[in-house]
């Protein structure tokens, strides 16, 4: 589905084995989004109307610290589709206000959804979560699903932990080493409600 660089082969191998785990199920789609060298993929639930995609513990802590932006992530326009969502009711925070983006970052982001909206039917998404992991090597340490609001609050988190089987293949074998991939069975957990 995905052709990374040989350094992000890893990020290949978790696509092909969620597509995998998920292929018998009409219910998801699986849609890579361009990005230059790497590919992230969306899974689209769409019964749920809900929007997925993986990213690791590390890059979602930066991404979610940030105070400004200035230039995007693809995470900024995903997270656009929940903009309806707040910890409580009407209250905002802080950095609710406008000027979290700047107007390039707003633009970067418009265009993006666009882009979103061309592989997707965009009005079918409801809600964007992201599935946030933890990696020693290629074996999944954690796993959990956030939902974030469109400025950055983290609005509710499930541990996917629990839920993680440990099942190794030897999927790929370098010169050097050999690493393997996670197989999990997350597929009876996959909304966040």
């Amino acid at each position: 589905l995905t052709n990374n660089r040989i350094h992000m082969q890893k990020w290949d191998y978790i696509v092909t084995e969620l597509k995998r785990s998920f292929s018998t199920d009409d219910r998801y789609a699986f849609v890579p989004l361009d990005r230059g060298l790497f590919k992230p993929v969306m899974m689209f639930d769409k019964e749920a109307k809900t929007l997925y995609t993986v990213m690791k513990r590390h890059n979602f802590e930066n991404l979610m610290g940030r105070k400004s932006v200035t230039k995007s992530h693809y995470i900024d326009a995903l997270l656009d589709y929940n903009y309806g969502y707040q910890k409580e009711p009407l209250q905002m925070d802080i950095f609710d206000e406008p000027g979290l983006f700047s107007a390039n970052a707003e633009l970067q982001i418009n265009d993006l959804k666009l882009t979103i909206g061309s592989l997707l039917n965009a009005d079918d998404v409801t809600r964007y979560v992201t599935i946030v992991v933890d990696f020693t090597s290629f074996a999944l340490t954690d796993a959990k699903a956030v939902l974030c609001s469109k400025w950055l609050n983290i609005i509710e988190s499930d541990s996917w932990s629990e839920i993680i089987t440990p099942s190794y293949e030897d999927n790929m074998v370098s010169q050097v080493e050999s690493e393997y991939v996670h197989e999990s069975s997350i597929k009876a957990r996959i909304t966040v409600e």
